[in-house]
């Protein structure tokens, strides 16, 4: 069982680090969030919870988190493209004018493939 996370992005970020659970761990846990799952073209299963946050893990166990997503009062989406740490904070993957941030593509959470 993961710890608390930060919280305050959805419900992807109200847990904290996956890492070292098993894939089937992983999956109880989520599903126990009520997350829907779908299992992608590219191998991933992605975890959506009814607020919209992912988590996505990869097929080498990785895991991914994205936000829900918040929208300005002209409705745009003013947090696309970031994704949250292994803790559920922000993680910012692009600097002020849009480039990509060097290391911030992958957040190190990753589940442990050995126990399967």
């Amino acid at each position: 069982m993961p710890g608390q996370g930060v919280g305050g992005n959805g419900t992807a970020s109200e847990f904290g680090d996956l890492t070292g659970m098993s894939r089937q761990e992983a999956d109880e846990f989520l599903r126990s969030l009520g997350a829907t799952i779908k299992n992608t073209k590219g191998g991933y299963i992605e975890y959506k919870f009814a607020d919209a946050s992912v988590v996505m893990i990869r097929p080498n166990g990785e895991v991914i988190r994205t936000p829900a997503p918040k929208y300005n009062v002209e409705g745009q989406r003013i947090n696309k493209g970031l994704r949250l740490d292994q803790n559920g904070c922000l993680l910012q993957t692009r600097d002020n004018l849009g480039n990509l941030l060097e290391n911030t593509h992958q957040t190190g959470e990753r589940l442990n493939e050995e126990l399967e």
